[in-house]
Parts: structure tokens; sequence; C-alpha cells
């Protein structure tokens, strides 16, 4: 009775222990915070030229911190520039044309061509009354000068008659038609000045937004087409760890939630971050990863925007993120 008695109790004690230690465990478990294991990561974009051309000026160098609206490289200009002036005097060339439409006829000019009009008209008939008198004699003149007498009649009615158009179309004034098609071709002008001063900026690269430069794949003096990379820029903004997380975690973490960043160059330095996307597809660990886990375990990846205002974090550098339980 009294061994039995004492199996119960060492039963009794072993199973108080047990609790106790799952209990510790799972405090010591919930008190510990979650980590995993990523890198920085910044997106990048190939800039280029608008333009083609032979660059002309490359003004910075990889490595090199860049703001937005910084002037990067230039192309040779000087063609650029030409065509701008030839659109701007075409422009003026047109505009005059649609004035001078729009202004109509002077009187002076009127005057002029009613005055030229009589005078052909003059010349016209003195020239068919030489030209009937010299019919006329017959044998008294010889065929050559009648010919010439006619032939000279022709051309003063030729030119009595084309003044008269003259003089008409200046009575009837501008058409309107006319004054249409002189305002098109101002608008095409104006269009062909836009197009060559746009030409004429595009010959600057600026940076879109403050980055670093990651590559230089041009240098001065080389021959590049529209849309030939030029430069890779490495954006500051957003910056993110791009980190991975195993199926056991994975319900806890969400989109939203906050979390700490630490870096190996600032250990003692945690960086703000937001959880901004989780991935709903497994995948293997990536080769780049510093992560205890093994290599081949199925993760998910996990997007973490960090707060970094002085652009501390460097592209690639090992991160840990910190998710509070």
């Amino acid at each position: 009775m009294a061994s039995k008695k004492i199996v119960a109790a060492v039963l009794a004690l072993c199973v108080a222990a047990g609790l106790g230690y799952v209990y510790v465990s799972n405090r010591q478990a919930a008190g510990d915070a979650l980590k995993i294991y990523g890198s920085v990561d910044m997106r990048t974009v190939d800039l280029a030229f608008e333009e083609s051309g032979r660059i002309g000026q490359v003004s910075v160098e990889e490595g090199d911190t860049v703001k937005a609206g910084d002037v990067l490289a230039k192309l040779d200009d000087e063609r650029y520039a030409i065509a701008l002036e030839n659109a701007r005097a075409t422009l003026q060339v047109r505009q005059k044309e649609l004035d001078l439409l729009l202004a109509g006829s002077r009187v002076e000019e009127i005057d002029a061509a009613r005055a030229t009009y009589k005078a052909n008209a003059a010349s016209a008939d003195l020239a068919q009354r030489i030209c009937e008198r010299e019919q006329k004699l017959g044998q008294a003149t010889t065929e050559q000068m009648v010919d010439q007498a006619c032939s000279q009649a022709r051309v003063s009615r030729a030119q009595a008659l084309a003044a008269k158009k003259n003089l008409d179309l200046l009575l009837a004034g501008t058409r309107i038609e006319q004054i249409d098609v002189a305002r098109a071709n101002v608008a095409l002008a104006r269009t062909g000045l836009d197009d060559a001063a746009r030409a004429l900026r595009n010959c600057e690269l600026k940076a879109p937004s403050d980055g670093v430069v990651r590559s230089r794949l041009k240098e001065k003096g080389d021959m590049v087409s529209a849309s030939a990379p030029v430069y890779e820029i490495a954006l500051m903004d957003p910056m993110w760890v791009r980190a991975w997380i195993d199926e056991i975690n994975l319900g806890k973490i969400s989109v939203g939630q906050k979390v700490k960043v630490y870096s190996d160059s600032y250990p003692r330095e945690p960086f703000d971050g937001t959880v901004g996307f989780v991935s709903t597809v497994a995948e293997f660990t990536p080769k780049t990863v510093q992560t205890e886990a093994l290599r081949t375990a199925l993760v998910y990846e996990v997007r973490v925007t960090v707060q970094d205002p002085d652009h501390r974090l460097r592209l690639g550098m090992p991160a840990t993120v910190q998710l509070s339980e």
C-alpha cells in the first residue's frame, strides 16, 4: 500500500514538472521576437536619351548620389539648336503671310494694279492695230514683219489679261479659303517649333528621382540612339528589405505590420519598417540570404518598406527583420 502511494506521488511530481516545463517554454517562446533574414533592395531604372546623337558631356560617376532633376549627361546639341532657329524663322514667315491676308489689299496696291492694267491694255490695242496694218499692206511689207507684229499683239493681249485678273483679285479681296490655309500653315509651323524646342531640351538626361548611380553604360563621345541606356540608377525611395519566412511562422506576419530592421553596419540602431507584401507562393530560399535555416527549405517572400531618411542603407546589405509577437 505504501509502495503504491510512493509511485502515485512520483507520477504526480513528474506530471507537475512536465506541465511546468511546457508552461515556462511557452512563456519564453511567447516572449521571443520572431526574426527573418534578407537583404536591402531598391528599384532600378535604366535612363536613356529621347533623341539620338553624340554624347558631349557626362557629369556623374558610378556610386554618385543624385537628386531628382540633376543633369547626368548631355548630347552634342548643335544640330538641334539650328533646327530650333529654322523652326522659329518658318513660324515668323507663316505668321506674316497670314497677317497680309487678314489685312487685305491696300489702296495703293489697287491703284498700282489698275494703272498696270490700263497700260497693258493700251499696249495691246496698239499692237493689234499694228498687226492689222501690216496685214493690209500686202506686198508693201514682208511676211516676217507681219509675223512679228502679230506675235507682239498676242503677247500684249496676254499681259493685259494677266493684269486684269490681278486687279480683279485685289478688288475682290482675300478669299476665306486662303485665310484658312494660311492659319493652318501657322499652326503647323508652331507645332514644328514646339517639337524642335522639345528635342533640344531632350538633349539633357536628368535623374527622375533621388538615387545612386549603379552603372554608367556610355562614355563621352559615344554615339547613342534614342532609348539606348546610358545610366542605371538605384532609386532611394522607396527602399525595402526583401526577406523570407517559413510556413510555420507565416501566420505571424501580415501586410501593414510594423517591424524593426537591423543591419550589421548599425546593429544598435534599428530602422522602422512596415510589411508591404507577403507572397502567396512558396519558393526555395535564395542562396544570397544569410539565414540559419537550411537553404533547401520552402519559404515565402516578404517585402518590408524601410524608413531611412539619411540613406544609410545600401543595396545588397544583409538585414534582419524583427517581428514583435
